[in-house]
């Protein structure tokens, strides 16, 4: 076809017309085709993320104490842990380890094993909360990086609690403090032995963090070391007599040689440490036949008389000198109103339950011990303790100021009497006044140090006799409540 400008070209107009309708004709299909597929394609899709995101398996990339459980089942899961446990070879029990002994602690009997059934389902739920495409993501970070859960492990804490203070109990031990004691001449020093008690809190944690760490290794349990008040430190090294004095008694005197018997038990190794002070009254106790006295003569109103406990005085008098010689300091002392026959004057000490005291204090700086017994008719006392640096003796000086006479006659009278006789109970007895000093001497026999210790007094006692009733008036004899003896 010739194409001449001016005139009209219809089949082009018929042509572009054809296009026209074509591309309109495209354009509504393109249209319906992306409305109808489109809608497919997310319903799938969807369909698809659903179905992938609600499986009956565990996500990929979830591990349970280090085996991979993606793609399985709970039951698969749970079988295959099982399986792998079993077949591991861990540990069927611990030892629990004190300072004295191993226990063996079955797993079986505290029912010690892991909650994988819990594990297994905190692994399938997991990515199964939120919206669809937080899950997914979350899906696809698992598959990408994975996911380590960690099974508990399950035990009976009141079957472990009670094993633990089942431990305790056997492992209790009761601390022992040292002692010392002598016995001619030979100390014999008891060292100390400490305590020990099982700390059951502590220790119960220790065990817990082992079983749940998995670890299944030996625990040494919580053992409290408990210290003894007198440690081997403190009287191991009592070795050296510091001082020792002796007096004598009438053994056929049946009931004093009982009494210095009784008291001398009561003081034997008795231990005081540096600053302690000694009572002599508390010692001895109660003067009761209960306690183990028997009677003899005290002093009552300046008269010798029968009473509880005659003849403590002896020993306290003894213990008296053996302090001074051992260079203790004495806190409290008082001489008998009466000179007493067993020892120098100026030289005794008189006790009187409750109202007069023999005390005396550790100033030297270690434990010192007494001994005291009775050998025979002899009461020795001595007191032990650390050799001192420099080797010294005591001595003790004693000085009559005074020579006091009695004067007059004490008159009792005596029904069973005759008028005119006259019976003499005892001569008068004169007083002193008498001053005592402790020297102490070197290696060399050189006095280097005189301490004045005490001035004492004794009262005269006057002449006593018995007469008739009929040849003098009747005499009130008032008496003392509080007996001393001699």
């Amino acid at each position: 076809m010739i194409f001449r400008p001016g005139k009209t070209n219809k089949p082009l107009k018929r042509k572009e017309k054809t296009i026209t309708f074509i591309n309109e004709a495209l354009g509504k299909k393109y249209i319906l085709f992306v409305l109808l597929f489109v809608p497919v394609i997310f319903v799938s899709a969807a369909f698809f993320i659903y179905y992938f995101l609600e499986t009956n398996t565990i996500y990929h990339g979830i591990y349970i104490d280090g085996i991979h459980v993606g793609g399985l089942t709970r039951r698969e899961a749970l079988e295959l842990l099982q399986k792998s446990y079993a077949e591991s070879g861990f540990s069927d029990g611990i030892m629990l380890i004190t300072p004295f002994n191993e226990y063996r602690l079955p797993f079986a009997d505290i029912g010690y094993a892991p909650l994988y059934g819990k594990a297994v389902d905190e692994a399938f739920m997991t990515a199964r909360c939120g919206n669809m495409f937080e899950r997914l993501m979350f899906v696809r970070k698992i598959r990408k990086q994975g996911l380590q859960i960690y099974a508990e492990m399950c035990y009976n804490k009141e079957k472990l609690a009670e094993i633990i203070r089942s431990i305790g109990i056997d492992t209790e031990r009761a601390p022992e403090n040292a002692s010392a004691s002598v016995s001619n001449g030979n100390v014999r020093i008891t060292p100390s032995q400490s305590g020990y008690s099982l700390d059951f809190n502590l220790s119960m944690k220790r065990v817990e963090r082992n079983l749940s760490n998995k670890t299944a290794t030996d625990v040494e349990l919580f053992v409290v070391k408990i210290l003894t008040d007198i440690t081997t430190e403190m009287v191991d090294k009592i070795s050296y007599e510091l001082g020792a004095f002796s007096t004598y008694f009438n053994p056929q005197n049946e009931g004093r040689a009982h009494n210095i018997k009784a008291a001398c038990g009561k003081i034997d190794q008795w231990i005081l440490f540096p600053g302690d002070s000694f009572s002599m009254d508390k010692a001895l106790g109660d003067r009761t036949e209960e306690n183990g006295y028997r009677q003899d003569r005290v002093i009552i109103n300046n008269e010798l008389v029968d009473g509880l406990g005659g003849g403590i005085c002896q020993v306290t008098s003894t213990l008296y000198n053996s302090v001074l010689l051992s260079g203790l300091r004495v806190l409290e002392r008082k001489n008998h109103t009466l000179p007493p026959t067993y020892i120098e004057i100026g030289r005794d000490a008189t006790i009187a339950q409750e109202y007069i005291d023999f005390r005396f204090k550790n100033n030297i700086g270690y434990a010192v011990i007494i001994e005291s017994k009775v050998i025979g008719n002899q009461v020795r006392i001595g007191i032990w303790g650390i050799r001192p640096k420099e080797t010294v003796k005591r001595r003790i000086r004693t000085n009559i100021i005074e020579k006091i006479e009695a004067e007059g006659v004490l008159t009792e009278t005596d029904e069973t009497l005759k008028p005119g006789e006259m019976v003499v109970v005892r001569e008068a007895i004169p007083g002193y006044k008498v001053e005592v000093f402790l020297d102490t001497v070197d290696k060399n026999g050189r006095v280097i140090k005189t301490e004045k210790i005490s001035v004492d007094y004794y009262i005269p006692q006057k002449k006593k006799i018995k007469i008739s009733p009929l040849a003098a008036p009747s005499l009130a004899n008032p008496l003392s409540v509080l007996p001393y003896d001699m």
